[in-house]
């Protein structure tokens, strides 16, 4: 068990690194949930500021039209 456990931790610490350093050009990272809500993100009623507050209004006069 303890020869396993020690071959696993020689793999993750030594290949796995080399691996990903040398497969890193094809390797394209992707947006999670939380980015991309940060980018659609308008602000809400709410919002402490000002300009959150406005772009919330904007954006949702903008669905209202379009709806």
């Amino acid at each position: 068990m303890v020869i396993i456990l020690t071959i696993i931790a020689l793999v993750f610490t030594f290949y796995a690194p080399l691996y990903l350093k040398k497969n890193s050009i094809n390797i394209n990272p992707t947006k999670n949930i939380f980015d991309e809500f940060v980018d659609n993100d308008h602000g809400y009623p709410w919002s402490m500021n000002s300009e959150r507050k406005e772009s919330y209004k904007k954006e949702l006069t903008k669905r209202r039209n379009s709806a």
